[in-house]
């Protein structure tokens, strides 16, 4: 699972490297006044999070930032905002936290704790940080404000290339297809689950009655280790771009008296798919007299559940 969590060390090096481009140990030791082997420590670990890169010419080592996405974005932050001590602002969990509150927009401080797999502790002080300086504002639901884009474009970034990084480890195929702050849905050639990766969308309808063949399953990843219910699967099959209405409306029509719409309602606004849910009850409600974009005409649905054994 990848952290986004970096040290004030981690922080304070990365900002060094940005300001001298090409820099050894030593001189980035001297300039933030941290013993070399801890910038040992730190460069290492900022390069295995794609930040910087280290390359020989001859018997010296030179560190700069890599041209990963997520590094020219920090590059572009440290830059405009330069005033701001961002070696302790963003160090600890502060990344981990304004990732969550830009992806899921929680209410509160407990559903920040609980979607970032933060402590409560920890986010009440990174929540008085950043209020005070204007980062995070707060109506009905927490929100990154619009002033501090550059923070939202690097914290996206960085959790994608984490998402990629534990995508590659499992499946060197793998393509994340939606992604949702730490969760995300992977397509891939791979067919057995593993270490988190647990198969979903049309990948499971075979279990609820309804066999599909394709040449790539879907996987869900979850920090929280859990299997996909009937109603996770339907969601995750409606969050793919090039979903299959047709295949979700079979699944649904054969399983559902064992359907649990409160369930199902509360995961989908999570997800805001709550809009899909509704055009999918109208449909079956009016026997596809209201028929939104993508869903097949109410004859040819009776017909493929004729086929497929739906009754």
């Amino acid at each position: 699972m990848g952290s986004m969590k970096l040290t004030e060390s981690e922080l304070k090096c990365l900002r060094a490297i940005t300001t001298m481009g090409n820099a050894r140990a030593s001189g980035i030791a001297t300039t933030i006044h941290i013993a070399r082997p801890n910038v040992s420590r730190a460069v290492a670990s900022l390069e295995a999070k794609g930040f910087v890169e280290a390359k020989r010419d001859g018997i010296s080592s030179f560190i700069s930032l890599s041209d990963a996405k997520h590094a020219v974005l920090w590059k572009k932050l440290a830059i405009e905002f330069a005033h701001m001590p961002l070696d302790r602002l963003l160090a600890g969990a502060s990344l981990e936290i304004l990732s969550t509150i830009n992806d899921l927009n929680p209410k509160t401080r407990k559903e920040v704790a609980e979607d970032s797999l933060v402590s409560e502790t920890s986010v009440a002080k990174a929540l008085a940080r950043f209020k005070q300086l204007g980062i995070i504002q707060k109506a009905t639901e927490y929100r990154v404000s619009p002033r501090f884009q550059a923070f939202i474009d690097f914290v996206v970034e960085f959790r994608h290339y984490l998402n990629q990084k534990t995508t590659a480890e499992f499946a060197s195929d793998g393509v994340i297809v939606w992604e949702r702050n730490r969760e995300f849905i992977v397509e891939s050639k791979r067919s057995q689950e593993f270490d988190g990766f647990r198969l979903t969308g049309v990948s499971l309808f075979a279990q609820f009655g309804v066999r599909l063949f394709g040449r790539t399953s879907y996987f869900f990843y979850s920090p929280r280790p859990r299997r996909p219910r009937l109603e996770d699967a339907i969601l995750h099959a409606l969050l793919l771009p090039d979903k299959n209405m047709l295949h979700i409306l079979l699944v649904w029509k054969r399983n559902q008296r064992n359907i649990s719409l409160p369930y199902m309602e509360r995961q989908a606004k999570g997800y805001r798919a709550d809009e899909l849910v509704k055009e999918i009850l109208r449909y079956f409600e009016t026997k596809g007299a209201e028929r939104a974009a993508g869903f097949p005409p109410w004859d040819e649905f009776e017909l493929r559940t004729r086929e497929y054994g739906v009754s």
